[in-house]
């Protein structure tokens, strides 16, 4: 057991890589998308992520009071960095935590696709374009905020949450590839349902042992399971598990105690993928007559509403910042956040399970017509610079849920899920 532990510290070290520094970024005049890439950056400036140009700018009132003043604009990053593992044998991907917004990604020049949503979360998988002559390759961002009042509030502008670099084998758990649920809770027993997707990119069968432990945040283990499974060349599988905890300590706002599911995939003794999930043990019941119970408890929702930015830093929020303005807010008798009017870092709701916060966590603010962003109220008017989030819902609203769901469900402090904010001004016939 000890050499499992060890091997797994060492893989949980290996899996995931800090890729916010040593970015290249310029700001160019042309909204065109740029062709002959990647682009000669000698000259651009030197950034650390997260990073939000538009913050860095002077305010003017020749701008806009919807979006604070501050200028939009249109920014190209990019990082050159050595290819991390043979493309034999593992599998590279990038995942940016928020760009904002309309962004494109490359490497070596080799379009890997887009996002136009500045608050979602997305990856894309490295492998078949990595570099393999030692020479170094190079991730281009483009990120198209020319249309600068494209909301009611400060969005800031460019890469402004973390950005990982994911190596993995080719048999592995995928990116937000395990769901954990508490459906059984009580003082004396917590039932844990672990729900843990393996993909076999192999081009032949593998036997797996998926073991699966649950430790305390004392780093204790409480309680482990194993099962044996196959995987056919090519395929993913999802394995269902439940443990059994005794005595657990409950997930609240006041005591907001934390677990973490330990999974290793292991073919023939050796781990060779480990995928750590932090959850909260913790049961909640809304009843229309009777209000909502946390454990079984009465619970006040005493909440407010919160938008991404934080003044002088804009949107690319340190996470000393946030903590403060939690704590402040929690000193305030505060137990719940609203994501005002769309989803937040994951850097943030990791403050919010960790202080005891209900988070009820919001998707969009705009969805199939436009709001008016000078007015505050449905549009009057047609304009370049107010034009947002509309023009892209139709094709890019069900991924970009789904994929801020997979990486947000395993949050205690996820509590309610909002679909978008005022619908009755995106759908008039609601409001009618």
């Amino acid at each position: 057991m000890t050499l499992l532990v060890c091997c797994n510290s060492f893989y949980a070290q290996e899996r995931t890589q800090d890729f916010n520094f040593n970015w290249k970024f310029t700001l160019v005049e042309d909204t065109k998308t740029p062709t002959n890439l990647p682009l000669d950056d000698t000259k651009w400036r030197d950034v650390r992520l997260p990073h939000d140009w538009s913050v860095e700018a002077s305010f003017s009132e020749d701008l806009d009071g919807a979006t604070g003043y501050l200028p939009g604009g249109v920014g190209i990053y990019q990082k050159h960095f050595d290819t991390p593992a043979d493309a034999e044998s593992k599998n590279v991907f990038v995942l940016f935590d928020g760009v904002y917004n309309n962004a494109t990604f490359w490497l070596n020049g080799k379009l890997l696709g887009e996002n136009p949503y500045g608050y979602s979360p997305t990856y894309f998988d490295l492998t078949e374009v990595l570099k393999t002559d030692g020479t170094k390759n190079i991730l281009t961002v483009h990120v198209d905020h020319s249309r600068y009042v494209d909301s009611r509030w400060y969005t800031g502008s460019g890469i402004y949450r973390h950005v990982k670099l994911i190596t993995v084998d080719k048999l592995h758990i995928p990116i937000w590839g395990t769901f954990v649920t508490t459906p059984e809770v009580s003082a004396e027993v917590a039932t844990v349902q672990i729900q843990t997707k393996i993909k076999n990119g192999y081009g032949k069968n593998q036997n797996v042992t998926l073991i699966t432990k649950i430790i305390d945040n004392q780093g204790k283990t409480v309680t482990l399971k194993e099962k044996e499974t196959k995987i056919g060349s090519g395929k993913e599988i999802e394995v269902l598990q439940r443990l059994q905890v005794a005595n657990p300590k409950l997930w609240d706002t006041e005591h907001p105690n934390l677990y973490k599911v330990i999974t290793n995939v292991s073919v023939k003794g050796k781990v060779i993928d480990t995928y750590t999930t932090p959850f909260g043990i913790r049961s909640l019941l809304f009843d229309k007559d009777k209000g909502f119970f946390l454990n079984g408890k009465p619970t006040y929702v005493k909440g407010v509403c919160l938008h991404h930015d934080a003044g002088l830093v804009g949107a690319a929020v340190p996470k000393g910042v946030w903590e403060r303005r939690l704590q402040i807010l929690k000193e305030g008798g505060v137990n719940a956040i609203r994501t005002s009017h769309n989803p937040f870092s994951e850097e943030f709701l990791d403050l919010c399970d960790e202080m005891g916060f209900l988070v009820q966590n919001e998707i969009f603010d705009e969805m199939d017509n436009p709001k008016d962003k000078q007015h505050n109220m449905n549009e009057k008017s047609v304009q370049y610079i107010t034009r947002g989030y509309t023009e892209h819902f139709q094709k890019w609203g069900e991924s970009d849920l789904k994929r801020t769901m997979l990486r947000d469900r395993n949050h205690p402090s996820v509590f309610q899920w909002s679909i978008g904010n005022e619908i009755e001004w995106t759908y008039e016939a609601i409001s009618t």
